[in-house]
């Protein structure tokens, strides 16, 4: 029986001068490279706590991922699992603690990453300043026993513990704590020069701006202040930090388009696809479409985009200009992250049955016969995947302006 569903521009330069200015000009001695610097045939594995559990969930950052980098193939595979430390305690199951390091590196290895992404610190962060040396310790031969793979590292700071309301508590010295789990993995990043995203600050910082603008500041990131909602992965995946597509412009200008005396028709070509829509409002953080013909006969004219038609105004209004409500291309981003959530949850079926003591552990004599079923699974992640990359290009879309009495015909 498969497990349930786990609960898991700034262009690419800005992002990595911003990691560049983390660093201290003092003791820095080469530029961290670029978080995602991806190459074509990637392998992306990402491993970790709750957190990297949860966002195979949503899959806002695999998504924003995939959309910056539609001319290649990548392929993530999430390894996280909830509750995790660096010293793979979670995975242990029912065999003795240090069982579960080796789970943890034989997972990594097996996935045969070309990108490890690690996201530990925040189940160990409860050990306090005390428990410090032991995580470090313990990140460090985690990445010394999967170095074989030869994966470029991108390690991530814990995030901060939100502030909620009673009965939940004050998370003042837990974040102090986190700040120095966090501190702790930029020191490991920088020794082992891989590239390191300072979660704990950036989404602190941005929780900060929220207030001070009332920019969603009563819809919280978590639902008990460590694990985040849906919303609090989307806003996370729309941080520059993360999001190689903050703040650039990929779609067409529809603006002046379609400015003819009858109207016209127009082929949209976009050099890529919206980012995905917030999970409360359905809006993108990418800028809507304007459309602005200001040349047209009186008379009322609908908008028809691959002949579906989607707004009616007469010429006046249209040539003061119209937002369009989202379009067949935000249509192509929601169906392309509901297929990576899809695809993660079979890959979740794959590597973590429910029922894995029957099939692969000390029960195996009862239900093992069975276990023949689970590389099954192997062809429909694959099929997701080739979906996935029929989704991740833009398309063209034809927009056409149709007088009424004409669209009546």
């Amino acid at each position: 029986m498969p497990a349930a569903r786990p609960s898991p521009a700034r262009t690419l330069v800005a992002g990595l001068l911003l990691l560049t200015a983390l660093a201290s000009p003092s003791t820095a001695v080469a530029e961290p490279p670029p978080p995602w610097e991806f190459h074509d045939g990637d392998r992306v594995v990402l491993v970790g706590d709750t957190f990297i559990e949860r966002e195979q969930r949503d899959g806002y950052l695999e998504t924003v991922l995939v959309l910056a980098n539609p001319d290649k193939n990548l392929t993530f595979r999430n390894l996280g699992w909830s509750g995790d430390t660096v010293r793979g305690l979670s995975r242990a199951g029912f065999d003795p603690p240090e069982a579960g390091f080796k789970q943890l590196v034989e997972q990594v290895t097996t996935a045969k990453p070309t990108v490890l992404v690690v996201g530990y610190g925040m189940a160990d962060s409860f050990d306090g300043e005390a428990g410090l040396s032991r995580f470090v310790e313990g990140y460090n031969a985690f990445l010394d026993a999967v170095a074989p793979t030869k994966a470029r590292l991108v390690l991530l700071a814990p995030l901060p513990h939100e502030a909620l309301p009673a009965p939940l508590p004050d998370p003042s010295a837990h974040n102090r704590d986190l700040e120095r789990y966090a501190d702790a993995v930029r020191n490991i990043a920088k020794e082992r020069d891989a590239a390191f995203l300072d979660l704990f600050h950036a989404v602190q910082e941005d929780r900060e701006r929220r207030v001070r603008t009332d920019d969603g500041a009563s819809t919280p990131d978590t639902d008990n202040g460590i694990h985040p909602t849906a919303i609090g992965f989307w806003r996370l995946a729309n941080l520059p930090l993360l999001n190689p597509l903050a703040g650039s412009v990929g779609f067409a200008d529809l603006r002046d388009k379609l400015a003819e005396q009858d109207g016209a028709r127009h082929v949209a070509d976009d050099a890529r696809l919206p980012l995905p829509a917030s999970p409360e409002s359905g809006l993108s953080p990418d800028e809507a479409r304007t459309l602005q013909p200001k040349n047209l006969k009186p008379g009322r004219y609908t908008l028809k985009i691959d002949g579906r038609a989607v707004l009616t105004r007469d010429a006046q209004e249209w040539a003061e200009g119209q937002l369009l409500p989202p379009g067949p291309e935000a249509e192509q981003v929601e169906k392309l992250r509901q297929t990576i959530v899809a695809k993660n949850l079979l890959f979740f079926y794959r590597w973590r049955p429910q029922n894995i003591t029957y099939l692969f552990g000390f029960r195996k004599h009862e239900q093992g016969r069975n276990a023949v079923e689970i590389p099954q699974f192997d062809p429909l992640v694959e099929a997701k995947e080739t979906e996935i990359a029929e989704l991740r290009k833009p398309v063209p879309h034809t927009y056409e302006l149709v007088r009424e009495n004409e669209a009546s015909r």
